[in-house]
Order: C-alpha cells, then structure tokens, then sequence
C-alpha cells in the first residue's frame, strides 16, 4: 500500500450516514495514515451500473477519471468503505488496464491492527458480535478476499475478536443482506424477505451488535428492522455498526460523533455497555 491514500467517498453513506463516511478519516488521523479526500471525485456509478441503468461505456469513462485524479494527487491507490465502490473500481481498473490499486478501507486497517489495538480507550470485552461480509467484497474477486475465502470471509470477525469481542455464527451467515439492486427498486418485498431470512437467524443466538463493512448492507440491515416491526410485528432490535464507527468509538470519539441519530436501531445501550 502506498503512503498516501486517495480516499474514495461513498454515496450510501454520505447520503444515509455521514458520519460514519468521517469515522474512517478519524481513524485514519488517529494513525497517522496519509490520505486525500478529494472533492473533485465522481461517484462510481456502481448503484446504476449494477442496475442496469448505466451502461459499461458510462462507467468506465466516469472512473477513468477518477483515476487520473488520483494519480494527479500523488497517490497510486484508492481506498474507499464502499464494497460496491470497490468491486466497480476493481473491474474498471481491470479493463482499462490501470495500474491503480484498490482497497477497501477494513483491508487498511486490518494492516494497521496492532496500532489500532495500541490506540484503543475502551475494547469489546463482554460484547458479542456477528459479522456480515457485502457480498460485492467477496464474491467478484474472490482472489482478493483479504482473510478466510469467498464462501467464509473472516476479515470482520478478525478484527471483532482482536478489539476484544466474542464472535458469533449463525446459519445464515452467507446469505446476503437483501438489498441488491435491481431488487431494491423494483421489488423490495423480495429484499424484506431475504432481510427477514437472515435478521432472524442472527436473532437466534442473540449478539450484542451485528457489524459490517458495506454502507447498503448496513443501510438495509439497519433500517429493514422497523420495517418488519411495523409491518410484521417482529421485534428485533440488534444493533447494526460500520467497521468505522465502531473502531471510532473505541478510540474514544463521542457517541453522537459517530451519527448515531442517523441509526434506525438504537445504539445507546450497546455503547453504554462498551464504555462499562
């Protein structure tokens, strides 16, 4: 990885939870990482593209330039939290035949553990923890899957169990979130169903926290669970944290820093119980 970091914003998160596009760049100044947030980069177009609404053509132009933006900055890699963003960039690179890197933003911090692990106010002591791996990270470029394989990512579940919490399986741990995209806009009983399908087998064993590393699966984890009260009855309530936010708050950023107002599930009581 190079010194300095061109850091890819995302629009789930920018649109949905602000804060939490902001914790890796807490993070990131905590370590002392070097990186550029650029106001000049374009969305990736991933949300259209893998809706059929943009074509290759639009996609490979759109990031064609984000990548001479990033060389023009001096970096000769792309991180973002997105694991659209990082799959779309991935194949986009590919094709154009640049060599740009690209990584996802955990990949980083999975480098920086140890100092991560130095740096910490508070750990998971006491908390357990199921993960949920985007599909868009493992199952495009499955070579690139940093820790475990395709079919059984443990880049999450490394990081929960050196922050100090207990992770916990579940039946349905390879099953996606429900977003998907198409779905999303066209048929979001489907995304309830599959929601629902994998909400309540993460119920069963009963976590202190479910935590993810995708802004739509945190998006459509998060906010399908008052969906399904409303709708269904079905009290769930698990509370539902980006990598960022977490490590953010271990580090000892205030709680409403990490957006917490913006969650559907509330937050306050695992916090409560990690600052014990």
């Amino acid at each position: 990885m190079s010194e300095c970091h061109y850091l890819f914003k995302s629009c789930i998160l920018g649109a949905y939870y602000p804060e939490a596009e902001r914790c890796l760049r807490v993070v990131f100044d905590r370590l002392d990482t070097q990186y550029v947030d650029d106001p000049a980069q374009s969305s990736c177009t991933g949300h259209g593209y893998h809706s059929g609404i943009y074509p290759l053509k639009t996609t490979l132009e759109v990031n064609r330039r984000n990548f001479s933006l990033a060389r023009g900055k001096g970096c000769d890699d792309i991180v973002t939290s997105c694991v659209t963003s990082y799959a779309t960039l991935k194949e986009m690179k590919k094709l154009l035949k640049d060599p740009i890197k690209i990584y996802h933003g955990l990949e980083v911090l999975y480098e920086h553990r140890n100092e991560i692990l130095r740096g910490l106010k508070y750990n998971l002591e006491g908390i357990k923890v199921v993960t949920h791996h985007g599909c868009h990270y493992t199952k495009i470029f499955y070579d690139d899957v940093k820790a475990g394989d395709p079919e059984r990512p443990v880049l999450l579940d490394e990081i929960a169990t050196s922050l100090g919490g207990e992770v916990l399986d579940y039946s349905e741990r390879s099953l996606c979130c429900g977003m998907g995209f198409n779905h999303l806009l066209l048929d979001q009983e489907y995304c309830k169903k599959i929601a629902r399908r994998k909400l309540e087998s993460i119920k069963k064993v009963n976590p202190d926290l479910i935590l993810v590393h995708c802004p739509g699966c945190l998006l459509t984890l998060d906010r399908f669970q008052g969906i399904l009260k409303q709708e269904m009855g079905l009290e769930l309530q698990i509370p539902v944290l980006n990598y960022t936010e977490l490590i953010a708050l271990l580090f000892g950023v205030a709680s409403d820093e990490i957006g917490i107002k913006t969650h559907h599930v509330a937050l306050e009581g695992v916090i409560e119980r990690i600052k014990e």
